[in-house]
């Protein structure tokens, strides 16, 4: 699938665009449904017959057979109202003001469109609810993310309602203005209660694992510069929770660098956690606790001058319920009060 150039992710993308690279000569139907995942046969034959899919420019049957070379572009739908899924503005509110939106984004949720997914990520969403209002009030609000989490990640997701607000926050992400936090559950318990990791990070594609999905990894030859800081807060069942402070913001930072400690996420697969190897760090899930099914890593805190007005603005959000029902379980000596966590130091003001 080719997708514009420089195109803002953000935005659920209206089209898709795709060359046939194949040497095949086979239904268009068929061939798209390979494509587009997410939709049916049915659905994708429904496309074909609105004329919002075309071969080379024109519009065709679904019988029609594709072959080496040929261009087809597809006008996506949005979905109905019966098949939508809940408001985006049904998850909390953790600040908001004229330019800024932060949210407590659930597990297992996409961010914004992504390969073979270009609904029901939190944009797609947003974008939706946000349409209705500018509709009403005359107004065009458009919200735009300021950072990413993957999508096993909760927590705290910060949006820019406008671009100027979003490019100096990403302004301040980019020169280190910007202070932040994350809570793991992880295996094992750490030989020092404060600890630092300092590793090159690289992404690589993963041959491996299904559909090439992209993995970063511990690389001292081919990776950026990296450097975590990691407080144990706690341990029981041989699990510790730890707040890990990245200092600088590679892909997939602070998994990689837990794995490297030997402390791998609570049920990050991707870096070899498993029950298996918790069993043989001498740790166990409580009783009547099921292992995670996700990443156990939740966006904790943020810190950053408004892009407005210059102050300090911080924002937490705390963990979400099976975290919270983990942590309860693990008996620690000092349990965190997490809304009245210590607020990260102010971030350096903006450059004037």
């Amino acid at each position: 699938m080719v997708l514009p150039s420089g195109r803002d992710l953000s935005r659920p993308p209206d089209s898709a665009h795709f060359r046939v690279r194949q040497d095949v000569r086979v239904r268009l139907d068929i061939w798209l449904q390979e494509r587009l995942g997410w939709k049916s046969r049915t659905k994708i034959q429904k496309l074909i017959q609105l004329e919002r899919v075309r071969v080379n420019g024109q519009c065709v049957k679904a019988s029609t057979k594709v072959s080496t070379g040929d261009e087809v572009e597809v006008l996506l739908d949005v979905d109905s109202p019966e098949t939508a899924e809940p408001s985006i503005r049904s998850l909390p509110v953790l600040y908001e003001d004229p330019w800024l939106v932060a949210l407590d984004k659930p597990a297992g949720i996409l961010v914004h469109p992504v390969g073979r997914t270009h609904s029901g990520t939190i944009v797609d969403r947003l974008h939706g609810d946000w349409q209705q209002l500018n509709d009403v009030c005359s107004r065009q609000a458009t919200h735009r993310l300021c950072h990413r989490l993957d999508r096993e990640t909760s927590g705290l997701l910060l949006l820019a309602k406008t671009v100027e607000a979003r490019r100096r926050v990403q302004d301040s992400f980019e020169n280190d203005r910007v202070k932040k936090s994350y809570l793991a559950l992880v295996e094992g318990i750490p030989d020092n209660t404060e600890f630092e990791i300092d590793a090159p990070v690289s992404a690589h594609l993963d041959q491996q694992r299904s559909q090439g999905h992209r993995l970063a990894r511990a690389d001292a030859e081919k990776g950026k510069k990296s450097r975590t800081l990691f407080t144990l807060l706690g341990s029981g069942h041989g699990i510790s929770l730890i707040l890990c402070r990245p200092i600088t913001g590679r892909q997939n930072q602070i998994r990689v660098h837990l794995q490297v400690a030997g402390h791998p996420i609570l049920g990050d697969v991707g870096y070899g956690q498993t029950p298996e190897s918790l069993q043989k760090a001498g740790g166990e899930i409580p009783q009547g606790l099921p292992y995670p099914d996700r990443a156990l890593l939740h966006s904790f805190q943020l810190s950053f001058p408004h892009p407005v007005w210059g102050t300090p603005t911080h924002v937490q959000c705390p963990p979400c319920a099976d975290m919270v029902d983990l942590i309860s379980a693990l008996d620690l000596d000092s349990p965190p009060q997490f809304r009245s966590f210590p607020l990260l130091e102010d971030p350096k003001p903006l450059a004037k």
